[in-house]
């Protein structure tokens, strides 16, 4: 079992003017109750925290009303937030999220902590990619670009962290779990990725039953 955290404070400058990123739509509903529903599904948690900032107090209140606990960070970035409400909860196996990756399934979640549980379990902190050219291919920008063994690689917008094996609260460098999968590879950054999304979502590539109120 693990914690889910939903990190939900970036201002999302990227996307333009409008809603706060987190609460960008997508289809008939807010990117982050994409993610939530995710997780809600997902048999391997047992428990979600919603980690926002000043720069999303819209985001805040819609969280609130739905009974999610909430961390207001200082807007320190995402690390900053991140880690500085990390190192004050208990001790555990953290799956942690960006607001922006509507296509992740519980079944991907679920998939990740069975995988770290089995062969990743030394590992304190899994960093997750999927290939840059599967997101290209699915007319993504995969601005944030890296190499991995000789491939383009791109984040998915997802992390595993064993606080457990942290004991300095410094953050290790972490050990990247390449996936080939569509759906972690739709990380929505521009207004280009969210029209492309738009489009993916009317192909049926997302999943879930959990459902929250708009």
């Amino acid at each position: 079992m693990a914690r889910l955290i939903v990190m939900a404070g970036g201002r999302g400058v990227r996307l333009g003017h409008g809603a706060e990123k987190p609460l960008r739509r997508l289809g008939n509903k807010p990117l982050i109750q994409y993610v939530l529903e995710a997780a809600l599904n997902a048999r391997t948690i047992n428990e979600v925290i919603c980690i926002t900032s000043q720069n999303t107090p819209n985001t805040n209140r819609y969280l609130q009303s739905r009974g999610f606990r909430v961390v207001v960070g200082k807007g320190e970035g995402y690390y900053g937030d991140l880690l500085t409400a990390l190192w004050e909860m208990p001790n555990d196996l953290y799956v942690v999220c960006s607001a922006d990756i509507p296509f992740i399934s519980s079944s991907d979640i679920d998939g990740l902590v069975k995988e770290h549980d089995e062969r990743l379990h030394t590992y304190p902190y899994v960093f997750v990619a999927v290939p840059a050219e599967l997101a290209r291919k699915l007319g993504l920008a995969a601005s944030s670009r890296f190499n991995i063994d000789g491939k383009v690689a791109c984040p998915a917008g997802i992390r595993l962290i064993d606080t457990r094996q942290i004991h300095d609260r410094r953050l290790p460098s972490p050990y990247i779990l390449l996936i080939y999968e569509p759906r972690l590879a739709v990380n929505i950054n521009t207004p280009e990725d969210l029209s492309a999304a738009e489009v993916l979502l009317k192909s049926g590539l997302s999943e879930g039953s959990v459902k929250i109120d708009n």
